[in-house]
């Protein structure tokens, strides 16, 4: 069907891929701590991040991921400035982790709003360039030769990992909304909660810099 081998297969193999965390999720969860954050800045994150990873599944699919393999310097290049930029997001968010209780540094946050939230998401997303070839190794796992369509498939395949991480996303962001509730009641655990999310995005950005 649409050149899809299994299209249960595919949603399951999606779902439990996102299920896995990662910068993105780490991310999504602390736009929603900020002062003015919640659901529409979960929301606007969970658009960043569809965004950033349509961009990489178009790239893998248009054969970019085999241009990379060919000149892995500039591939390398990506690969640090992604680094480096989730570096500095988990430096921010530990730096920032107290303005919460009203102390240290003031935070932005109150300032920031949807076009923050969806371009932070975006570069998120976009730090990690080895993604390219997880999705070209995945696509082909569900694509039927028999009735492929070229980018029609592509688009139907593309759409389908969109959808449920939309909703997946969405099901983060409602267990969010019930935590934030509790952090509210104990302010110094949503302190250490960003602390240790930029403490990960900063793990994250080590493991990307030197990943081969």
């Amino acid at each position: 069907m649409l050149g899809i081998t299994d299209l249960w297969a595919l949603a399951l193999a999606t779902l439990i891929f996102l299920a896995i965390p990662g910068p993105g999720t780490i991310k999504l969860l602390t736009s929603m701590a900020e002062k003015n954050g919640g659901a529409r800045a979960g929301v606007w994150s969970t658009l960043g991040l569809m965004a950033g990873d349509t961009v990489w599944m178009a790239l893998a699919l248009s054969g970019v991921a085999a241009l990379a393999a060919a000149y892995p310097k500039a591939f390398d290049v990506l690969r640090y400035a992604g680094a480096v930029y989730l570096a500095w997001v988990g430096f921010s968010l530990i730096r920032h982790s107290r303005a919460a209780l009203g102390e240290g540094t003031v935070n932005d946050a109150e300032n920031r709003g949807a076009r923050q939230w969806f371009t932070e998401s975006c570069l998120v997303s976009l730090s990690n360039p080895k993604v390219i070839g997880f999705y070209v190794a995945f696509f082909p796992l569900f694509i039927d030769t028999k009735n492929f369509a070229g980018w029609t498939t592509y688009a139907w395949m593309i759409g389908i990992v969109l959808a449920i991480c939309f909703l997946y996303c969405m099901w983060l962001i409602a267990v969010a909304q019930v935590a934030k509730r509790v952090f509210k009641k104990h302010p110094e655990a949503g302190v250490w909660l960003k602390r240790g999310a930029g403490a990960a995005l900063i793990g994250f950005s080590l493991k990307f810099a030197v990943q081969r």
